[in-house]
């Protein structure tokens, strides 16, 4: 019997993906909550249930994930019991948001109700981990109305104003505090079998476990590598970096997820994640030029809108790598020239298949 049963939210998105992944490995038995029929069938084409005996599925919506009960089907119907759950699809609120503080609420409330669901539906769940990204913040503060989608052929920057980093950075980190203070609030208030565990990562970059079929594949800060990577204006996905300069490879954030899984250590506990800064968009042109010749002329400056600098040190939160070494034991985090180039290699090998698709059509 394996060790640990998971139910894992997001299971097709790219930390999702990355954390299942790793979970499989570890012998864990896994219940991946996907989007949809098609999401499930791709993970069962890359699972197959010969080697995966205790991987299953769960369907629950996009658009039904911030309505209380959503999870409750996929929370029950097991005859063995979860005993962690690994939370990563925040709700998208900035269609219903007018301000940062309604933006605050709705994620707050959603969040509160997945874990009301968690209590009532599935008592024997001992720990929960969040997983989330400062970047939903810092979209909605560069630009509310922003798409979350990538479309593409029509990139538009947030903004021709310049973007103030540290404000930006600041205010992110700020709210995902009150959103985490409130749940932690709440989880003392109302009692529950189980306690929690924040990953916060500022943006997040890093290659997909699958081959890319397509640039909307792309998600979080990948898409602003792929615009670098693509001269083709019909091509380009829309892709602000939000004014977010701290990144985290995504291996790594899954590995801290993992980590928590099995450490009693990090009960209650709050952890950034965070590799440090990474270059700006003409440093990661010109090393890109340099380790991929392949690229030729496609290879172009970074599009994003001008950003104010961050005066003095860097924040103490995002060098300071202490917790999440000692108790989650994540020492070494992959530099920004492992994760562009690891990255790279797949957007290259993409446009590789693009083009010899023009090919046989022609």
């Amino acid at each position: 019997m394996p060790m640990k049963r998971v139910l894992l939210t997001g299971a097709n998105n790219l930390i999702g993906s990355h954390i299942l992944d790793q979970l499989l490995t570890r012998n864990v038995a896994v219940r991946a909550v996907v989007g949809s029929r098609d999401e499930a069938l791709s993970l069962q084409q890359q699972y197959p249930v010969t080697g995966h005996p205790t991987l299953d599925f769960a369907i629950v919506p996009q658009k039904d994930i911030a309505v209380p009960g959503a999870y409750d089907l996929a929370l029950s119907g097991s005859q063995e019991p979860f005993d962690t759950v690994i939370h990563t699809v925040p709700p998208d609120p900035s269609e219903e948001a007018d301000c940062l503080s309604r933006f605050i609420n709705v994620e707050t409330e959603a969040l509160i109700s997945f874990l009301r669901s968690i209590k009532e539906v599935a008592p024997r769940v001992q720990r929960v981990i969040v997983t989330t990204s400062l970047t939903p913040f810092a979209r909605w503060l560069v630009d509310p109305q922003v798409e979350r989608i990538p479309r593409i052929g029509n990139p538009s920057s947030p903004t021709a104003a310049e973007i103030d980093s540290e404000y930006v950075l600041a205010t992110s980190r700020a709210s995902d505090n009150i959103v985490c203070d409130a749940v932690w609030k709440w989880s003392k208030d109302t009692p529950v079998g189980f306690d929690l565990v924040s990953l916060a990562a500022p943006s997040i970059y890093g290659p997909s476990i699958r081959p890319l079929s397509n640039s909307s594949d792309l998600e979080d800060a990948n898409r602003r590598i792929w615009n670098i990577c693509s001269n083709n204006f019909s091509e380009l996905v829309t892709s602000p970096p939000y004014g977010i300069d701290y990144y985290t490879d995504v291996r790594d954030l899954a590995f801290a997820n993992v980590q928590a899984v099995f450490m009693p250590e990090a009960r209650n506990k709050r952890f950034l994640i965070s590799a440090g800064a990474m270059p700006a968009g003409s440093v990661i042109a010109e090393f890109l030029r340099n380790q991929f010749p392949e690229f030729g002329s496609r290879i172009r400056p970074d599009s994003s809108p001008p950003r104010q600098p961050i005066s003095g040190d860097p924040p103490i939160d995002f060098v300071d790598t202490h917790l999440a070494a000692s108790i989650l034991g994540l020492v070494r985090y992959r530099m920004a020239e492992e994760t562009l180039t690891d990255l790279a290699r797949q957007i290259l090998e993409l446009h590789r298949r693009k083009e010899w698709k023009r090919v046989i059509q022609s």
